[in-house]
């Protein structure tokens, strides 16, 4: 077996990079020391390196990079990658929701290129006269590689060893990242206004986790003074896999990004939220400056047709919200049956087998 190095600089890509590993074992490379926390928390199977810009050679991760013949990654870090000889692919981080003409562009310096679902094929397949591709092969969304079989014996252990309450329906908040997502505007009253007949969940992205800025620490201090008057609340910074979360909730409430995307392996209830900075008014504005096709974009736009949505110039008072959402869930699942087929196409758990086997043909 050649020797492999999974790379990232962010925890995003981690989930997916591990579930190839499972099959084809190599090492996993970061800069982040956070980033190498989490890994090793989650994911403690996974041999790690660290690489340094400053220590050059000296650094292990350096080392192991430099020596690859194969490095597997899920970003575009095409100025990085192009000091190494070895063979590049990429699996793409989280659901990869706009791959427009610059994006796919930005990504077509890999030498293997694996396609997550129905969707980013459609896309890729919009700009085939236009761009120049070496090896695409549709292997399906790894990280649905280690999400676990829902029962209610899994349900109970889980919130058990969370503090939660197993006889309480629970609630999922994941936000998007720092600069766009619903956090700040969000967290606090939600946890607030939840009633207390609910578990609650609140998962910031791993942006504000785990490279939390002062601001962020702040603000997670303050949840967690918020939290202790709401017994059955928490503020989970990476300590879970978010697959695990997902298979025990009974309501997501997202800015209509990547879990809630996941989420729908599980059929689960949505509920979303628009802010002034992240809105289906601005993902239309940044499809048209990326040059993303228009069917592509109202396709996209229609996730906000899987749920109840609220945006944050309204108070929202999520103790009038929440049961409604639950109660009107089977209204909206046809839609996301029809969404989840056109981003995903199958709920199957075997991606990292694809994946390993078209490394090992195309690049090893």
């Amino acid at each position: 077996m050649g020797n492999v190095v999974y790379f990232s600089k962010m925890f995003q890509a981690v989930p997916h990079l591990a579930q190839i590993h499972t099959v084809l074992p190599g090492m996993f490379v970061s800069n982040r020391r956070s980033t190498l926390k989490a890994t090793a928390k989650l994911y403690p199977d996974m041999p790690q390196a660290r690489y340094s810009r400053l220590l050059s050679s000296l650094a292990s991760g350096n080392r192991r990079l430099t020596g690859a013949e194969v490095i597997v990654t899920g970003s575009p870090y095409k100025s990085f990658l192009q000091h190494y000889s070895a063979k590049k692919c990429t699996v793409f981080h989280g659901t990869y929701m706009m791959l427009s003409k610059q994006a796919l562009l930005s990504n077509a310096h890999y030498d293997l290129l694996c396609v997550i679902g129905p969707r980013m094929q459609q896309m890729i397949d919009r700009f085939a006269s236009t761009t120049t591709l070496k090896t695409v092969v549709n292997t399906g969304f790894l990280p649905f590689c280690e999400f676990p079989q829902q029962s209610e014996e899994l349900r109970q252990s889980a919130l058990l060893s969370m503090g939660l309450d197993p006889t309480k329906k629970t609630i999922l908040y994941a936000p998007s990242r720092r600069g766009v997502g619903s956090w700040d505007q969000v967290a606090e009253n939600l946890i607030k206004t939840t009633p207390l007949d609910y578990n609650l969940i609140l998962r910031p992205h791993p942006n504000q986790a785990l490279t939390s800025r002062s601001a962020d620490r702040t603000s997670f201090r303050r949840v967690q003074t918020i939290a202790k008057h709401h017994p059955h609340s928490l503020l989970d910074l990476t300590s879970k896999p978010l697959s695990l979360l997902l298979s025990i909730t009974d309501l997501i409430i997202s800015d209509a990004n990547s879990p809630a995307e996941e989420s729908m392996f599980y059929d689960v209830p949505q509920l979303f939220i628009e802010t002034p900075g992240y809105s289906r008014d601005m993902m239309r504005q940044q499809a048209t400056r990326e040059e993303m096709h228009p069917d592509d974009t109202e396709q996209l736009l229609s996730l906000y047709d899987c749920g109840p949505c609220y945006h944050t110039k309204n108070s929202i008072d999520f103790s009038s919200v929440l049961n409604r959402a639950i109660l009107d869930a089977p209204n909206y699942a046809p839609q996301r049956q029809r969404y989840f087929s056109w981003v995903f196409g199958s709920r199957d758990r075997k991606a990292n087998e694809r994946v390993a086997q078209a490394i090992s043909t195309y690049l090893l």
